[in-house]
């Protein structure tokens, strides 16, 4: 898991599809050194229904009946069109989050992506984003093999680690 802290934010947050200002996100990777054991314990594939891929879908059948008025296209509409498989968190993830990140006066410390933003997301990595500092070391300590961040980054104040996954021990980048 990587820890950066920046200015940040989800465009569609899965509380309400709003927008979701915060300055943390914690990251999973499924593909780096060192993060698949994560990757594999806190994700799970779903199937999510997605408008934009219908929307591309007919488009294209729109397309390609007008450029081949001959042929019939309607068999390449299925019930699984808009539908996608996409990476999320598993239910015992979102349940710990839910019971120990509380919420800051009224406003959530925390969320992931709506469905259409994970849709729309790169499907090997996944971000979870947060208001505080203790919330998101909370979160790594108590989930990542390593207890904590891969790679270490507080933009505001220049600070880049990279833990060294033999020694444990952070290297500066």
């Amino acid at each position: 898991m990587d820890y950066l802290k920046n200015h940040c934010w989800c465009s569609s947050s899965h509380w309400d599809g709003d927008h979701y200002d915060c300055s943390i996100i914690v990251t999973l990777s499924s593909y780096k050194e060192g993060y698949k054991e994560d990757w594999e314990k806190l994700t799970h594939k779903v199937k999510v229904f997605d408008q934009k891929t219908l929307d591309r879908h007919n488009s294209t059948m729109k397309w390609m009946q007008e450029k081949y008025p001959e042929e019939d296209f309607s068999s390449e509409v299925g019930d699984s069109v808009g539908w996608v498989t996409v990476n999320t968190l598993k239910p015992e993830v979102l349940d710990w989050l839910n019971e120990n990140i509380p919420d800051i006066k009224e406003k959530k410390a925390w969320c992931i992506g709506s469905d259409s933003y994970i849709a729309g997301d790169s499907c090997s990595s996944f971000s979870i984003f947060m208001q505080r500092r203790k919330d998101a070391m909370k979160f790594i300590k108590i989930w990542s093999k390593w207890k904590k961040p891969v790679h270490y980054c507080q933009y505001f104040t220049d600070v880049r680690k990279e833990l060294d996954l033999v020694t444990l021990k952070y290297k500066e980048e």
